[in-house]
């Protein structure tokens, strides 16, 4: 993200209005291609699948190729104000050599979590643009009915700056940008030309079914290759399936407090998001605050959404 260029927010939804549907990284299936439309046509939207919605490739669902032009058509159609991805998985890495083609003649609202983190993070540097942190339209939203309400609310824009609640463990205050997403992505993109800038952010980190030594290893990875030098924050998820006991993730933290006490910046775990079973939705690319004291919390401080009217 250019800190010197304006930063675009999108419109926020209205009722009736058409958000398209997209499968960047692995194949969807049934139920939960039905139940995610459903909870979509609940909170008063259109949803529109893009052609060949159920193609099944190998592990990923479509070529890269084809999934930036069902990315151009979005972006192209008037009448369809959201991207919503439908699942993650793996594959949106394979987009970046061919993201740069992708014109956006306005910004229109972008949710997606885990691997489609890949894709938000290019938005946000390369187009400038705040995107959305949030549960997937099939895969996550089919099964978190009890996050729909949160999502409307932030995607409307009738609530947008909630509190995020979490858990201290290393004490401070700081603000600034909020970037991050699935650890694992943000990984394996050192040493690539697509590594987000985390210089002056809050840094947001979450992971799934990852155990504890490999969590370790990866964040180790990220603070060896010195790419949190200047990082003012890091919030963290609750890294659901990684952990068989209590002990587990306790010793884990222990060690990440030895990894990150030298940056000097507050630390926080525990945030409902990403791959967490009652995952919320945040926008990334606003300016967020973080206080971490005997209790923990994290807020934006602007709405993703741009006010007033909409053309």
């Amino acid at each position: 993200m250019n800190p010197r260029k304006a930063l675009f927010k999108p419109p926020p939804l209205r009722p009736g209005d058409r958000v398209g549907l997209f499968v960047p990284s692995s194949p969807v299936r049934e139920p939960y291609r039905g139940k995610g439309l459903a909870e979509l046509k609940r909170m008063d939207w259109i949803p529109v699948e893009v052609p060949n919605i159920m193609d099944r490739g190998d592990f990923v669902a479509k070529p890269p190729q084809a999934v930036v032009a069902d990315l151009q058509a979005l972006f192209n159609a008037k009448d369809i104000r959201a991207l919503w991805a439908a699942r993650g998985g793996y594959g949106a890495n394979l987009l970046l050599p061919y993201l740069d083609a992708l014109v956006i003649p306005e910004p229109k609202l972008v949710i997606g979590s885990s691997d489609v983190s890949i894709l938000l993070w290019w938005l946000m540097e390369k187009r400038n643009m705040v995107v959305f942190f949030g549960p997937m339209a099939f895969a996550s939203m089919a099964d978190n009915a009890a996050a729909v309400d949160q999502c409307r609310a932030m995607l409307d824009g009738s609530r947008p700056t909630p509190v995020y609640s979490g858990e201290p463990l290393i004490q401070g205050r700081a603000s600034g940008r909020l970037t991050g997403g699935c650890l694992t992505n943000l990984v394996s993109l050192i040493g690539t030309p697509w590594f987000p800038r985390l210089r002056d952010r809050i840094l947001l980190l979450e992971d799934v079914a990852e155990r504890p030594y490999s969590l370790h290893r990866l964040f180790w990875h990220l603070c060896q290759s010195h790419r949190l030098r200047g990082v003012r924050g890091i919030a963290l998820g609750e890294f659901p399936g990684c952990f068989k006991n209590p002990a587990e993730r306790e010793a884990l933290w222990r060690r990440l407090v030895e990894l990150f006490a030298p940056l000097g910046i507050p630390v926080m775990t525990d945030l409902p998001l990403g791959h967490a079973a009652r995952a919320r939705m945040i926008p990334l690319g606003v300016q967020v605050g973080m206080e971490v004291d005997t209790t923990a919390c994290m807020q934006p401080l602007e709405p993703g959404t741009a006010p007033g009217s909409r053309n």
